[in-house]
């Protein structure tokens, strides 16, 4: 029946009067429900669903701000953004930039992301505190250092882990305020 009333969901009035007659209005009123509900099931399937990381052109914003900062400062830097899962969305060596800061950029972030959207400072501490935490994780990474350190901050919106954005190149403290600044621009935040 399903398949006969997906024919009768496209067709013209005419069409479906002769199909009332011949079925009765009972079953017209099947066929009615039966073509509402594809139709709702096909607009449900369409929708996008919500996202709970970073898109690339929020990675793109990222980069911009932060690079335009670095440059102001007239400095060099790395950055580095990553989802949620650690899978890298982009990133960018500014010229003249340490050859390997992006690498770290990218370590910091991963470090981040893999520990539940942790600060670079966090991190730190957590690795001065504990050194073996950090012992079997290096190569879990995708290929990412694991990289415990200041000049990473996680970005959050409406108390979800979006991703997060590293930074190398400069001095931590540098390296901390060039991101923050750059997440914050977008509207989103550091903590959850």
């Amino acid at each position: 029946m399903k398949e006969i009333s997906l024919k009768f969901c496209r067709s013209t009035p005419s069409k479906k009067a002769v199909l009332a007659a011949l079925l009765g209005s009972a079953c017209l009123a099947f066929v009615a429900n039966v073509c509402a509900a594809d139709t709702t099931a096909a607009q449900q399937a369409a929708s996008p669903l919500a996202s709970y990381s970073l898109s690339m052109k929020q990675a793109m914003k990222l980069v911009e701000i932060a690079t335009a900062t670095a440059q102001s400062r007239h400095l060099a830097m790395s950055f580095a953004v990553l989802d949620p899962g650690g899978h890298l969305i982009m990133a960018v060596r500014m010229d003249g930039a340490p050859f390997v800061s992006v690498d770290f950029a990218r370590g910091k972030a991963f470090a981040s992301v893999a520990l539940g959207g942790q600060s670079g400072a966090t991190l730190e501490q957590r690795f001065r505190d504990d050194p073996s935490e950090y012992s079997n994780v290096s190569g879990a990474g995708y290929f990412a250092p694991f990289l415990p350190a200041r000049g990473v901050f996680p970005v959050f919106a409406g108390g979800h882990l979006l991703g997060a954005v590293g930074a190398s190149g400069a001095p931590s403290e540098i390296d901390d305020q060039v991101i923050k600044g750059a997440i914050e621009a977008i509207g989103a935040t550091t903590v959850r």
